[in-house]
């Protein structure tokens, strides 16, 4: 589908062929679009799985804007000047952004963005590859936990329930972002550096608000018996491991409590328990079993060797083939 834009009577104004997956968001500097109904400015970076997205709209009309997007990218949103309206594809779901508000999504991503006329819109984007997602967020905390398991399951998109609202310290490392001082290899650690640091005040934030809303939970004879349960549900099909909701389900526990209890129990989340548990599987595989390295990374439920590759090496400390 790639990205269409329409004024308010839906009239087609322009088309284009490509929407903004993870191969084109791999590279670096500037964008200049002029088109009669916008003007865009659009400054990337990518480093070591992160592209850090700076956008600079002019808006001259009306318009919304369709775009459609299949890889599972992770996505921090912060809207530093103007307004957004975003809608889901099938029309359920609205978001209001405005200048101030953040807010975290993954795709795929299908939906449509309305841009008021005569204003400007100064939106900063933070994108990350799977596999550097998900090794940021092991053990990471419940919200992290639930990108992750996003990624790892696929389904619908997340997007958080409300907007936060950007703090100081956010502002001022994004402030930092605008102005960087360096250029060559120093800029891309320093971009990286403050990217990561926006990272962990964005789930910061997000876990403190989740935790005024919801009390501890309390944990009865029955409800460990049923994580119990959980666990060995978790551990039986590596390939199609349930999801958060399934396994709440299955259970007869509620998300928070499996989630907050299972934390406690076995100290680790539920995507961290399963995650350890796999590449302990694969590391049995691979010593004891006549089996390749791609053999074991697609019974153990990897998509593809490479990440697999990274996971064990980064648990070990060794290349699975240096196993064999």
């Amino acid at each position: 589908m790639g990205v269409e834009f329409r004024n308010i009577t839906e009239e087609l104004l322009y088309r284009q062929d490509e929407s903004m997956d993870m191969k084109r968001l791999m590279a670096n500097g500037d964008v200049r679009e002029q088109l009669p109904f916008w003007d865009v400015l659009y400054r990337q970076h990518y480093y070591e799985g992160i592209h850090i997205g700076q956008c600079r709209i002019d808006v001259h009309e009306d318009l919304m804007v369709s775009s459609s997007q299949d890889a599972p990218v992770p996505s921090l949103v912060f809207i530093e000047e103007g307004e957004i309206l975003t809608n889901s594809s099938d029309q359920k779901k609205s978001r209001h952004f405005s200048a101030g508000d953040h807010n975290i999504l993954t795709n795929p991503f299908h939906a449509r963005l309305s841009y008021f006329r005569k204003q400007r819109v100064q939106v900063m984007v933070l994108s990350f590859q799977p596999e550097r997602f998900l090794q940021l967020a092991e053990n990471g905390g419940p919200a992290m936990d639930r990108i992750a398991e996003k990624l790892v399951q696929g389904g619908e998109p997340y997007i958080s329930e409300k907007c936060l609202r950007v703090t100081p310290r956010m502002r001022a490392v994004m402030e930092d972002i605008h102005q960087c001082p360096y250029s060559g290899a120093l800029r891309d650690v320093y971009l990286q550096a403050k990217a990561l640091e926006l990272l962990v005040l964005q789930f910061e934030q997000l876990e403190q608000a989740e935790n005024t809303c919801k009390p501890p939970a309390r944990l009865s004879a029955a409800d460990i018996k049923k994580l119990h349960h959980a666990r060995e549900i978790l551990l039986q099909d590596f390939c199609n491991p349930p999801s958060l909701p399934q396994l709440a389900r299955l259970t007869g526990l509620n998300e928070f409590k499996l989630k907050t209890g299972f934390k406690e129990v076995f100290n680790n989340t539920v995507f961290g328990y399963f995650k350890n548990h796999r590449l302990a599987l694969a590391h049995q595989l691979l010593t004891s079993a006549s089996k390749t390295v791609t053999e074991v990374a697609y019974e153990t439920g990897y998509t593809t060797v490479q990440h697999f590759s990274n996971e064990f090496r980064k648990q070990y400390g060794v290349t699975p083939s240096r196993i064999r």
